[in-house]
């Protein structure tokens, strides 16, 4: 029978038999992830689903049998990659109805987690479709591990204005079994508003040998949401001309316009350079080569590029939003509290310093070591799903 993409009856049908798995992970936007992994030019994508994916790969070389559920975008996805087994899912046509929208997606993915058999099944990031995999483990008796990526997710009220989609996570949530958060600060608001604990499992990085530094430039990336405030970097480098500093800018959809403003912006600066998104490993050998890892956030959960930075020896340079007060506590990079003016100040102290402070370079590596080692946030994850001593013969 022919797929016709506008009937969900037909898109369930299309997936494969059910299969037995250890852990399943929701990860509708990791197909990039895969991608890339598979050598494939790099598409930009958000820290939680590469956190996801880094998990779900960990796990499966350790001889779990995981399997991740994502759309599937441009080329298909392969029945599995690095050891994880690949659901694909088709994203509902964009023309359509948002009610025949809704119903076209409960079909497809229901039915593609519903043919995935596993007693954990994982959701990571506030959204409706935490009721969706929560009903559907709940359904099969089966663990629902909702795995937070930000504070906001605590607060999600103050972005998600739909009632409808607010009230379908907020479901979700009362109905899963365990509550992951990445750090204390998080764990203190999953208490103060959900009433239950979380189980603190932090972000990973994979860490990388140590070698011999050439700080040339300050680094920002990121997607160019408002949240993000990318337009304060363009301030930063027009307070300090002395620096060299670059953007990695990834377009968002609900900031048309964001990056030809900041290009316009930045042909004024010859001390700044806006990129587009990089290939993964130009990314991270930009990042080795980065002064500190500029963060003009309002929020964020833990930042991966912050993490990477820290792994590579890199400092933090943060305007406002220090995730769980790490940079402070820590020592490994500076925070401004708010002001610009002092981000600046601290911003040509750290240029000035760039090729002397060892002493820094080192706590950012230990702390990297300590706190976000792969290994070890694999073995909690082992905890939160139940599995022990490597999956099935």
């Amino acid at each position: 029978m022919a797929w016709d993409r506008s009937s969900p009856v037909q898109a369930s049908r299309a997936v494969p038999p059910r299969r037995n798995f250890d852990a399943v992970f929701f990860t509708p936007f990791g197909a990039p992830l895969v991608l890339e992994h598979r050598g494939r030019p790099s598409v930009s994508t958000g820290g939680a689903e590469r956190q996801v994916w880094m998990v779900a790969r960990g796990l499966a070389a350790r001889g779990h049998r995981v399997a991740l559920l994502a759309y599937q975008i441009g080329e298909p996805l392969p029945p599995a990659c690095a050891g994880v087994e690949l659901l694909p899912m088709r994203r509902p046509p964009p023309r359509r109805a948002q009610a025949l929208r809704v119903i076209d997606y409960a079909f497809g993915a229901g039915a593609t987690l519903a043919r995935a058999s596993a007693p954990s099944y994982v959701q990571r990031s506030a959204g409706p479709e935490t009721a969706l995999v929560g009903i559907v483990a709940r359904a099969r008796r089966a663990r629902f591990v909702y795995s937070s990526s930000s504070r906001v997710d605590f607060e999600f009220g103050r972005l998600e204005r739909r009632r409808v989609r607010l009230a379908a996570f907020r479901l979700g949530l009362r109905i899963a079994s365990t509550l992951v958060v990445q750090n204390d600060e998080q764990r203190e608001l999953c208490r103060a508003r959900l009433g239950r604990d979380g189980m603190v499992i932090p972000s990973a990085v994979e860490l990388v040998p140590e070698c011999v530094r050439e700080p040339e430039e300050m680094v920002w990336v990121g997607r160019l949401a408002a949240y993000k405030r990318p337009e304060t970097l363009i301030e930063l480098a027009r307070a300090v001309p002395e620096a060299r500093f670059t953007m990695v800018a990834t377009p968002a959809a609900s900031e048309l316009g964001a990056e030809a403003d900041l290009q316009r912006a930045a042909s004024a600066l010859p001390n700044l350079r806006i990129l587009g998104p990089l290939p993964r490993q130009e990314l991270l050998d930009l990042l080795g080569r980065a002064v500190a890892v500029v963060s003009t956030s309002e929020y964020e959960g833990m930042p991966n590029v912050l993490l990477e930075g820290w792994a590579r020896g890199v400092p933090a340079l943060v305007l406002e939003h220090d995730p769980n007060g790490v940079v402070a506590r820590e020592g490994v990079g500076s925070l401004a509290h708010g002001s610009v003016e002092r981000l600046a100040a601290l911003a040509r102290d750290a240029w000035n310093r760039r090729h002397d402070d060892h002493e820094l370079s080192r706590r950012c590596r230990t702390y990297a070591r300590r706190e976000h080692a792969l290994d070890e946030v694999l073995t909690r994850w082992e905890t939160a799903l139940g599995l022990t001593g490597g999956g099935p013969e």
